[in-house]
């Protein structure tokens, strides 16, 4: 049986969370049969699989908490460019000097200065210097500094450029007295410094990932000299968001249509924070023989160039398995998730931005066969994440490249590897590199509104991993259209790539409506230790999404093209989601 202290971690996690969604659950007891080993080892398989099934819903879910319904802000200014001047007089220039230039990195200050000494300067000239001086600091986001030219004597050929960098004196607010926007979280630190247009893209992308804002930002003369002051102007709508989805997303051993409710609380302390609750149960919800159940908190706190999050996951199942042995058996199983993230804009530029995060994570999982706990695929394992992105704009789209690491860690009570495990043996101390690209590029093709996504993802381990960190692949989120049968493994990857049109256009009562026909072609690969494939899978998909208003529908046909001999050949799949959003 499993150890007093998980028990206890798994009920009071259980009651925190189901105690948010108000749930009643119920308990079932059965007396246990004599199994096989080979009943066992087909129970450990399963759990395994609906397992890896549930973490990967519980990733989309943190994914959507966490990301922002808006593109990156991007703002752009154009640097002053002088008029063309006529003039013979000019002075001989030996030495310019660039002062108060202090937000001007010097190799840039230098450059500049070099490439007017020695020279003889008239008024355009100088016109000139002023400008590429000015420009130096747009181009890095000081939109609010001003070169000018200082009274001085040029007859011992010494030329002076003055800047004055301009600073933030003042931000306000225009929402009506609603408090949709906190400065402190979004633009901490900033007022008396130098006025930046990368720090504004910042705010406005950490106010905007609320979906109830929908902020624009104007910049003012202040009263001083040279000085600023930043207005956000905000019309916010509701605070709260529910969202009810119903699909057939989910596994046939505990309950392929789900039900789903998802209630978002924006600026729940004032902060411009986020929470976010989540509830997923198969219907119909046979206990104790075929169900399952997902529950998730995000909460999301922005700070600057900082955003940190907390998500705790809770989930069960149930169901009914035919042993190889003939017997049906009664297999269950729960798990808990709880993880801590920051995320880092480390750089952002006109046209591109860099992120790090870093995250520490615990994972707990029990699974039963006739209420006996399978130890094999039952343990704790604290993991610490750290990945890396940078994203920028390629022939017209958008390209992220993302590298990762993951390392096993022997923290909270987890699971501690033993000094003499064999090679084959997993480990929960285990190292692992994740990476992949993305790429996303609209266009126009017969004045129709096209689209084309492309995603790949994998993972190179260095140990042995247990099940909860091996690649899943054979999903809605991976390689479309092998729901009920997935291959997995210590290495591999998997790519996706979607062709899209979207269609807009107005139902016959007025109301605007978005047609998105879509076809994919997804291929994912895994392999074990010594290269012992896992095998291969690939498939081709059809699919249309209809939106209008609140209530969007997304129909998926997928065909498996290609997957390892050992798996049932399950033919053409079709998933479907509707949601509807209050």
């Amino acid at each position: 049986m499993p150890s007093t202290t998980a028990s206890r971690t798994r009920q009071s996690t259980s009651t925190l969370l189901n105690g948010l969604f108000i749930l009643l659950l119920s308990s079932t007891s059965a007396t246990a049969l004599a199994q096989t080993p080979s009943d066992v080892e087909a129970a450990a398989r399963q759990a395994e699989r609906l397992q890896n099934e549930m973490n990967q819903r519980i990733q989309q879910q943190r994914l959507q908490d966490l990301q922002s319904d808006q593109p990156p802000t991007r703002l752009q200014v154009v640097p002053p460019t002088p008029r063309p001047r006529d003039s013979a007089a000019c002075r001989d220039i030996s030495v310019v000097e660039i002062q108060n230039a202090e937000q001007l990195p010097e190799r840039v200050r230098r450059d500049i200065q070099e490439s007017y000494q020695g020279r003889c300067l008239g008024v355009a000239e100088i016109e000139q210097l002023l400008a590429d001086v000015t420009a130096a600091y747009m181009t890095r986001g000081y939109v609010a500094a001003r070169a000018y030219l200082p009274g001085q004597d040029l007859s011992q050929g010494t030329l002076i450029i003055e800047v004055e960098e301009g600073q933030l004196e003042r931000i306000d607010i225009n929402d009506g007295d609603k408090r949709s926007i906190s400065p402190g979280n979004v633009f901490p630190g900033k007022v008396g410094e130098p006025l930046n247009l990368r720090d504004l893209e910042q705010a406005l992308d950490q106010i905007n990932r609320l979906s109830s804002n929908n902020a624009t930002m104007e910049i003012l003369p202040g009263t001083q000299p040279g000085d600023s002051l930043v207005r956000f102007n905000n019309d916010p709508g509701q605070p709260y968001h529910l969202n009810l989805t119903y699909d057939n997303n989910g596994q046939k051993a505990t309950g392929r249509n789900q039900l789903g409710v998802n209630l978002g609380l924006d600026n729940l302390l004032g902060f411009n924070d986020f929470l976010s609750l989540t509830h997923r149960r198969a219907q119909p919800y046979e206990s104790g023989k075929r169900s399952s159940y997902f529950n998730n908190l995000t909460y999301v706190l922005p700070w600057g160039y900082n955003t940190f999050s907390l998500s705790l996951s809770d989930s069960e199942y149930a169901s009914l398995l035919k042993a190889p042995s003939g017997t049906k058996l009664k297999t269950n199983g729960d798990s808990q998730t709880y993880t801590l993230q920051m995320d880092r804009v480390l750089w952002r530029g006109q046209s591109g931005q860099w992120n790090l995060s870093g995250a520490l994570t615990q994972k707990e999982q029990g699974n039963y066969l006739e209420d006996i706990l399978l130890e094999v695929s039952s343990r704790r394992l604290s993991v610490f994440d750290l990945d890396s992105s940078y994203t920028t704009r390629v022939l017209g789209g958008a390209l992220s490249l993302n590298l990762g690491l993951a390392r096993g860690l022997h923290l909270f009570s987890s699971l501690k590897d033993a000094s003499n495990l064999p090679d084959w043996a997993p480990r929960a101390q285990f190292t692992k590199y994740k990476y992949g690209f993305g790429y996303y590029r609209p266009f126009e093709l017969l004045n129709q509104e096209l689209s084309f996504n492309s995603q790949f993802s994998g993972q190179h381990a260095r140990d042995v991993l247990y099940g909860s960190e091996r690649i899943s692949l054979g999903s809605l989120y991976t390689v479309r259209g092998f729901n009920e049968e997935s291959i997995a493994g210590d290495h591999g990857y998997y790519w996706r790539n979607e062709l899209a049109l979207t269609h807009r256009f107005s139902l016959p009562n007025g109301r605007p409506a978005l047609l998105r026909p879509f076809v994919g072609l997804d291929y994912g690969k895994a392999w074990n230790r010594e290269n012992e494939s896992a095998g291969d899978l690939s498939s081709a998909s059809l699919g249309v999404g209809v939106m209008t208003g609140p209530v969007n529908l997304n129909l998926t046909l997928a065909h498996p093209l290609d997957s390892p001999k050992y798996e049932t050949d399950q033919g053409d799949t079709l998933a479907f989601s509707l949601s509807l959003s209050l």
